[in-house]
């Protein structure tokens, strides 16, 4: 979704400065639907861009505005909730919640579904549409393409509040023909039951496994004003009942239609009956949501006021955790894993109350220990209900046992990308959906075109299948995110990468890998302090993350702290991580020529960026005085182009540092634009590097370190918000910032 973003795309932008554009999902007649990070609320939210010709309409856009309020209005289990309509720079948006699941269109694609399974993916959709008709809201498009299989079982109607026009204010034509009610095709003004036509036809499609009508838009509405309603083939398997509803549900003739949801989900019960209509492939237990209820408390009257106090807070600290949903008690109509009970007597009692058995917690009520109280029950919470959860498959079990091999193997060192690549493949092949282990293989495929010169943009081409495979199940969890934000930073987009980052953090706040990416992007971007602080957090939270390491080096490195670098790099070292790499860099950066001379043979034999002839014109050039002899191939080298921008940046890097060593300022400055041409953000090596001295007074180094400015303060924006705030120093090139150790 949110790499392969084609031309016009707003992808990477920040809207009201308050949305985040993470992910293209998908396009339609109404406009463009993103995967957006709500900033305020520090949530994701689908956010839709409405087409240019709709919006610049006054009067359409007062519908629009008009049917958002409307939909506002709307509160059901089956449909996804609409926030917003605003406008900025001359963007018309709408935001909505966000669904994580697959759309009935894409489990039609598998073929038909059975009796039970339609029965209840039509009763959710009719009971959502009762609720949306009682609040004078009409859908108009009712589709397969509208409709998402949440991951928890439920069917979910979306695009209300764009798609919805009141019966007594429109009578524009607006819908899709294969599902578009015949009188809605004239221009009649809409009523309920034109959806309920449409949820005919939906209805139809899922038992039979084809759409109902096909062929051009005309050819579809002229036969639909040729038959009096869709009659269902007889197979010997589908009620006469279910067919009869399709036939009175699809009457041409409004007056012979059944007009009330209502009474179309009382038809369709019969056959519901306990069945809960899961849609997912996803392997049982990894994506199922924890639904609790936690009831108000009850008790004691005097200290009532700070039981509500933790009873919220309570509700806070639940809504963070990924995976658990807390359900309001008036809207259960379905077992849950857990009921919290809260009682208050000389203390608070938590009681956490599951199929499996009761736990209790008994607590301190204090109003000054309200929040430690809160994060105790949370804890206690989380742990009950997913200690009822134990995953019993043997297959996901293995595939889950891979997975955390080969995440371990990166985490100690980020270039044995083959043995996590082979354990990962597997556990990939026994558990496809799980999107955890798709981040993670994704994460390797993204290295090899980072480390081998031999890499093909095939590999690019696999990570970003397996990123947006992963965002489409996963768009709640930490690992999908770093996942995606390794993936933008390897092709160059940097401000998308940092969002990314971001977002695992507020998926996950203890996500090591998250803190671990924006530590370093914030270090090389040159907010030391900041970036320190993430690396120093990663490190803490799990010291196997050797690439955080690494980086605090370079960082000590560059700021000429050698002590410190050395220290650090003997906490690194034993536990492997790309070390002739920095070490070749560090040699450079003292003018330690002997110590180059002993890595030379190192390299030679290193799968890794430096290979072949790249390899031999460095070292050439460094000890034999051959950069003349090799500088034409070392330049057409790193210009080459290729798909992972990030490489390129860094082997420009490498060479820029050659010039500089020997004096070549047009060359020098030569690389380093184009490594800024292909995303270069790294202003701390700008500053900092010796080896660039001698081009850093010219004005074309001048005119590219410029650029990589504003390229590191726009990450900081995508991250803090204004990089003027005050918050955290904008890096300058008169004075280091201050390290933090």
């Amino acid at each position: 979704m949110l790499v392969v973003v084609t031309s016009g795309s707003l992808a990477g932008q920040t809207i009201a400065n308050r949305y985040d554009l993470l992910a293209l999902l998908g396009r339609g007649g109404m406009g463009e639907v993103y995967r957006a990070h709500d900033r305020e609320l520090d949530e994701l939210v689908a956010f839709k861009v409405i087409n240019p010709e709709r919006a610049s309409d006054p009067k359409a856009l007062s519908y629009f505005r008009h049917e958002v309020k409307l939909a506002r209005r709307v509160t059901h289990r089956n449909i996804a909730r609409t926030f917003e309509l605003g406008i900025d720079r001359g963007i018309t948006y709408c935001t909505m919640e966000l669904v994580i699941g697959e759309t009935l269109a894409a489990r039609l694609e598998r073929g038909k579904l059975p009796v039970g399974e339609a029965a209840a993916i039509a009763y959710g959709l009719c009971e959502g549409l009762a609720a949306a008709h009682a609040a004078g809201v009409i859908h108009r498009d009712i589709k397969p393409g509208n409709v998402i299989l949440a991951l928890d079982g439920r069917p979910m109607l979306v695009d209300f509040g764009v798609a919805a026009i009141r019966a007594s204010h429109s009578t524009v034509i607006a819908g899709t023909a294969g599902y578009m009610a015949p009188e809605q095709a004239h221009g009649d003004a809409p009523t309920p039951a034109s959806d309920i036509y449409a949820v005919g036809v939906v209805l139809y499609e899922m038992l039979t496994g084809h759409k109902a009508f096909t062929g051009r838009t005309l050819e579809m509405l002229i036969a639909k004003q040729e038959i009096e309603s869709l009659q269902l083939p007889e197979d010997g398997h589908t009620p006469r009942e279910i067919a009869s509803l399709i036939a009175r549900a699809t009457a041409r003739d409004v007056t012979h239609r059944i007009a009330d949801a209502t009474e179309v989900a009382s038809m369709l019960a019969r056959w519901v009956g306990n069945h809960r209509a899961v849609t997912t492939t996803a392997p049982a237990g990894v994506f199922d949501l924890v639904e609790v209820i936690v009831l108000p408390p009850q008790g004691d009257d005097t200290r009532m006021h700070v039981a509500i106090g933790v009873h919220q807070a309570l509700l806070d600290r639940l809504a963070k955790v990924p995976r658990l949903r807390v359900l309001p008690r008036t809207r259960v109509d379905k077992r849950v894993d857990a009921v919290v009970e809260l009682r208050v007597t000389s203390a608070l009692e938590v009681r956490v109350v599951r199929e499996s058995g009761t736990l209790q917690l008994d607590l301190p009520l204090a109003a000054e220990d309200l929040r430690s109280i809160a994060d105790a029950a949370a804890a206690a919470i989380v742990s009950a209900v997913e200690e009822s959860r134990v995953l019993v498959d043997p297959q996901l079990a293995e595939a889950t046992d891979l997975w955390l091999r080969g995440r371990a193997i990166i985490h100690r060192n980020i270039t044995a990308v083959g043995p996590a690549l082979e354990l990962l493949e597997r556990a990939y092949t026994l558990a496809p959906e799980d999107p955890r282990i798709a981040a993670s293989l994704a994460n390797v495929y993204s290295r090899m075109t980072y480390l081998h010169t031999d890499a093909t943009d095939e590999m690019l081409a696999r990570a970003t299948e397996l990123i947006n495979s992963a965002l489409r199940t996963g768009a709640m969890d930490a690992d999908v995110h770093n996942a995606a934000g390794l993936l933008e930073l390897n092709i160059g987009d940097a401000v998308v990468a940092a969002r990314h980052f971001r977002t695992a953090i507020a998926c996950a706040p203890y996500s090591a890998e998250a803190h671990d990416g924006l530590g370093r992007m914030l270090i090389e971007a040159g907010y030391l302090e900041d970036g320190m602080a993430r690396l120093s957090d990663a490190c803490a939270i799990s010291p196997d993350i050797t690439a955080a390491g690494w980086s605090i080096a370079r960082m000590y490195a560059l700021e000429g702290k050698w002590d410190e670098c050395w220290r650090t790099v003997a906490e690194v070292s034993p536990t492997g991580g790309p070390r002739p790499v920095y070490d070749l860099r560090f040699a450079l950066w003292r003018g330690d020529l002997e110590a180059v001379v002993q890595l030379r043979p190192q390299y030679m034999e290193l799968v890794a960026p430096f290979q072949d002839m790249l390899a031999a014109g460095l070292f050439a050039s460094l000890l034999e005085g051959g950069w003349l002899a090799w500088k034409d191939r070392l330049v057409a080298g790193v210009m080459e182009p290729t798909r992972n921008r990030r490489r390129t940046a860094f082997l420009c890097q490498m060479v820029a540092e050659i010039a500089g060593h020997v004096g070549d300022q047009f060359t020098c400055n030569a690389v380093i634009t184009h490594a800024v041409d292909v995303g270069l953000f790294d202003l701390h090596w700008l500053d900092r590097c010796p080896l660039l001295r001698t081009a850093c007074d010219t004005p074309e180094f001048r005119q590219a370190r410029a650029r990589v400015e504003r390229r590191a303060q726009a990450i900081l924006d995508a991250l803090y918000g204004d990089h003027d705030s005050g918050e955290s120093k904008a890096p300058t090139a008169a004075a280091p910032a201050t390290v933090v150790g």
